[in-house]
């Protein structure tokens, strides 16, 4: 009989049938904006003890291209919509690199990071980047609007009535970026595990996310006691 999957996780494409290769395992985590996909990645990467990526990604994607890592930060989540950058500091840092650009550094970076080992990876098109790879497992992290709202207003130390109209700007211009590179971006069929952050603390998501990717895919990934460890 299969185990009992959580109510607020959803698996989305059906069992693996593989068994996957803890050394190579890389957990590409992406999320809506104000979800606390980052906490729970951190989570994830503690709980299976391996590097968790976010920012570094860039500094990868700049090193790779050559693109000044000031670019990288200021376009990330960003279309490139004009041929020049107007914070630019003199001529020769006047012109922008193509939209392709910005985005093949980002794949690179995260193709480059899980060719090294187990990790897990967060957003940064990672989903895109490392699709069809083996060893692979795909988690969108979503809630509903007034968390998030909540979430960013304290990431940005602003209270909620100040951050409402940037929230919802930002979540538009972001949520239309990745869908304009890929079309699945938040949805089900897009991942392996959707999961509802509104649930549950993000060590408690974590240790279900392990646990159901455990289950389907029949690989041991977490010694069963080291969960009990942490909390005693």
């Amino acid at each position: 009989m299969r185990a009992a999957v959580p109510a607020f996780l959803f698996g989305t494409k059906g069992e693996k049938n593989v068994k996957l290769n803890r050394e190579k395992l890389v957990l590409c985590v992406e999320s809506e904006l104000g979800a606390g996909g980052k906490k729970i990645a951190g989570a994830l990467a503690k709980l299976l003890k391996c590097d968790c990526h976010c920012e570094d990604i860039l500094q990868e994607a700049s090193a790779l291209s050559g693109i000044p890592l000031r670019l990288l930060r200021r376009y990330e989540e960003r279309n490139v919509s004009h041929a020049y950058d107007l914070t630019a500091q003199d001529e020769s840092q006047l012109h922008l690199p193509p939209a392709r650009d910005f985005l093949a550094a980002q794949f690179a970076a995260c193709r480059a990071i899980a060719a090294r080992g187990k990790c897990v990876l967060t957003d940064h098109h990672c989903v895109a980047a490392l699709s069809g790879a083996e060893d692979r497992i795909s988690v969108f992290i979503h809630a509903p609007r007034e968390s998030r709202l909540r979430g960013y207003a304290a990431e940005k130390s602003l209270r909620p009535e100040e951050a409402e109209k940037r929230f919802d700007k930002e979540d538009r211009t972001r949520s239309r970026y990745f869908r304009a590179v890929s079309a699945k971006w938040g949805k089900a069929s897009g991942y392996d595990l959707t999961v509802n952050a509104d649930s549950a603390a993000p060590e408690v998501l974590a240790e279900h996310i392990v646990r159901y990717i455990e289950t389907v895919s029949r690989e041991r990934l977490v010694h069963p006691t080291q969960a009990r460890e942490r909390s005693a």
